[in-house]
């Protein structure tokens, strides 16, 4: 083998190895996102287009969920914000390079952009006193999925990839208030540089 090959192949290990390394409690720290997708109601009602955004910051996490009603982001339909603390447990076996993480929801907040009923009850908000373009504290309002997240810890895991570009979280099927979730989501985050 010549010292060419030799490179070449010290390069691709040392690729894969970045690729994959284990996920730290400082590799999970800053802003994450979503790609925009499309996602039918709860009930089966007409989609939206949604994007998520994480922000972990060490010992406080922060979701925000737009939805639009177009696939190029341009007509919004609500943002959801939920706050809370979370708790690193350690390595994640079932996940090579994963952390258990326990996440808390401390509160929640829905912001209306359009008056739709329909869409409010599809997502169990009719309960709640929705004003548009005001953000609205929901955390004893809601009724039902998806956004009633206060009830339980959340147990997750978190995998930071793709040398350290992509962040996983676990399944999102699995009922996280009773079990964590042993496979990773197919939808990722990506960093945003701020």
């Amino acid at each position: 083998m010549d010292l060419k090959t030799l490179t070449a192949l010290g390069w691709s290990v040392l690729a894969a190895g970045a690729a994959w390394a284990d996920t730290t409690a400082g590799n999970m720290i800053g802003t994450w996102q979503s790609e925009l997708a499309e996602q039918p109601a709860p009930d089966g009602s007409a989609s939206a287009y949604i994007q998520l955004t994480m922000t972990l910051d060490g010992t406080v996490q922060t979701l925000k969920t737009e939805a639009f009603g177009d696939p190029a982001g341009q007509q919004p339909l609500f943002t959801y914000a939920s706050v809370g603390p979370y708790t690193i447990l350690g390595a994640h076996d079932p996940v090579d390079g994963a952390l258990a993480v326990d996440f808390v929801n401390d509160k929640s907040e829905l912001t209306i952009f359009v008056d739709a009923p329909d869409l409010w009850r599809a997502i169990n908000m009719q309960d709640c006193p929705l004003e548009i373009g005001t953000a609205v504290d929901i955390t004893d309002c809601v009724s039902g999925p998806p956004f009633l997240v206060t009830d339980c810890v959340d147990m997750d895991f978190v995998l930071v990839d793709m040398g350290g570009d992509r962040l996983r979280f676990g399944d999102q099927t699995v009922n996280r208030c009773e079990t964590r979730p042993s496979e990773p989501s197919a939808f990722p985050f990506f960093r945003v540089e701020s």
